[in-house]
């Protein structure tokens, strides 16, 4: 069953399947408040790293990006959640 990207229980698939093998650097899995913590940071970086970018700072936005969003990411078990937060061409927040 397909449950909404957004959902604890689709960061729990995303989860087994991202992190299918065990290793140093896989994070452990979250509780449902930590999710909904880390996911909401998630949605506010990019908001960051969006008016970085209208502002014109690229290479500060490429720095947050790797800094900050990617983290984020892999916490997530997230590859790529840009393409998630978009609509339309700009990001939903």
């Amino acid at each position: 069953m397909q449950h909404p990207f957004t959902s604890y229980q689709a960061y729990l698939e995303r989860y087994r399947l991202f992190w299918s093998e065990e290793g140093d650097d896989r994070p452990p899995m979250m509780t449902e408040e930590n999710f909904q913590h880390t996911f909401q940071l998630l949605r506010e970086s990019y908001g960051n790293y969006r008016d970085l970018i209208n502002q014109g700072q690229e290479e500060e936005a490429a720095h947050y990006y790797a800094n900050v969003i990617n983290s984020l990411e892999n916490d997530l078990a997230i590859a790529d959640g840009s393409d998630n937060f978009l609509e339309k061409g700009r990001f939903r927040l």
